[in-house]
């Protein structure tokens, strides 16, 4: 008994220490505070771009929408436009990536919900408040009042007077006409001939004509509607043409895309666009191959009630092969090699649309694109033989056409032109 009442008195003696030692709201904040300093050191260097990757997912510092921007050539409303679209019906695998249309869907309909006021500026106290301030801004240094009002400050005119003589003496002086080449001034807006014509040379229905303006429309391509079929097919396209100046070329701009479903644009190796979503490439996905040896791995082809494909395991080590069958892996088909087998891993993004590193999509999109652009591609022009790609992908039915709008220098004429320059002074003075 008197041993429990020992305890408990020194419980109540640590109690009475602690209260003692935080008693106040200051004390604990400036506990919290000490606490907090002791640690930031620590936390401050575990906050970096590695534990950053190790612990977001998607941690990166370029974004795949860096696309869209073109090096400061695109307009990025269509993409805009299209992310709104997109966002309407878009159901991501999962909540992190849905925050990304949650957040277009909220922007796009919050203009059209959120509530509007009207300020009437008769009735409103703020702004009827202010009036007499205006009117009378109250007291300054000096002065019992202040008024606000128009001054007008006049100075008078003030003139110097200066006179000068010159005195002439007899000169023997002596000049020279000089005969010149003069041009009239560089303008744009005619066919001088830096795009060799008739030099087109294309696998699809190539045109080049003026719109009146003095610009030339390049058209590669029919803008009509699915001429073209598959579900996901990929149809490549290739335009050349000869460029004898590119001095001479004022503009070369991609101004109009007409497709179904995706379309590639590469000037001389160049990306200058993808669509309809942006992005940095267009290709029909399909996962690499993995090599199964057969030193190691014996692989063959099974069928069942729901599907077929190919299945690998593990060699037996004994004479017989037992001991053998593990580490089965299943593929949707091998091909034998030397060696073993090349096979194709069961991926559920095989044969979407992949248009970025993380982007993927089915490739049917149900829309006939016609997007008016104005990309300027003249900085992948070079003197000589020019190459421009076209790879449009189809789901269904679907085409491709694109316009590029360019303008030429026009010639400059040219004639003699004597420069009296020298000898005009001395003309004025014999006078």
């Amino acid at each position: 008994m008197k041993r429990i009442l020992t305890i408990a008195a020194m419980l109540a003696t640590i109690g009475a220490a602690s209260a003692e030692t935080i008693t106040t709201p200051a004390d604990a904040f400036n506990a919290g505070k000490d606490f907090a300093n002791a640690g930031k050191g620590v936390a401050k260097g575990t906050v970096n771009g590695a534990t950053g990757a190790a612990n977001l997912p998607y941690y990166g510092t370029t974004a795949p929408e860096t696309a869209n921007f073109q090096g400061g050539r695109n307009l990025i409303g269509g993409a805009g436009t299209n992310k709104q679209i997109q966002c309407e019906t878009y159901r991501a695998p999962n909540a992190f990536q849905q925050q990304e249309c949650d957040a277009v869907n909220f922007m796009s309909k919050n203009a059209t919900t959120r509530p509007k006021f009207t300020i009437d500026k008769q009735t409103d106290p703020i702004l009827t408040g202010s009036k007499n301030l205006i009117n009378n801004p109250g007291n300054v240094p000096g002065a019992s009042t202040q008024q606000c009002r128009v001054e007008r400050v006049k100075n008078p005119a003030t003139f110097i007077t200066e006179t000068c003589t010159e005195t002439q003496t007899l000169e023997d002086l002596s000049c020279k006409r000089v005969l010149k080449v003069a041009c009239d001034p560089e303008r744009d807006g005619c066919d001088q001939g830096g795009i060799v014509p008739n030099s087109w040379a294309g696998d699809m229905a190539t045109s080049f004509t003026p719109d009146g303006a003095g610009n030339y429309i390049l058209q590669f391509g029919t803008i009509a509607d699915n001429y073209w079929g598959g579900w996901g097919a990929v149809y490549d396209r290739n335009l050349t043409f000869d460029i004898r100046d590119v001095g001479l070329i004022t503009r070369f701009a991609l101004t109009r895309a007409a497709f179904d479903d995706w379309l590639m644009v590469k000037v001389n190796g160049h990306l200058a666009y993808v669509g309809p979503r942006g992005g940095d490439r267009l290709e029909i996905y399909s996962p690499p191959p993995v090599f199964e040896s057969s030193s190691t791995r014996t692989c063959s082809q099974y069928w069942d009630e729901w599907s077929s494909g190919w299945q690998c395991s593990d060699r037996g080590s004994g004479w017989w092969g037992e001991g053998g069958g593990g580490n089965v892996v299943t593929y949707s088909n091998c091909t034998a090699v030397a060696g073993g087998w090349n096979c194709t891993a069961n991926d559920y993004r095989t044969g979407m649309v992949q248009y970025c590193a993380t982007c993927f999509s089915g490739p049917e999109l149900s829309t006939s694109w016609n997007i008016g652009l104005n990309i300027d591609i003249k900085p992948y022009l070079k003197n000589g033989s020019n190459t421009i790609f076209m790879r449009t992908i189809v789901a269904g039915g679907g085409e491709g056409a694109i316009q590029i709008t360019t303008r030429q220098l026009c010639p400059r004429n040219c004639y003699d032109q004597w420069d009296n320059s020298q000898c005009a002074p001395l003309e004025q003075r014999a006078q």
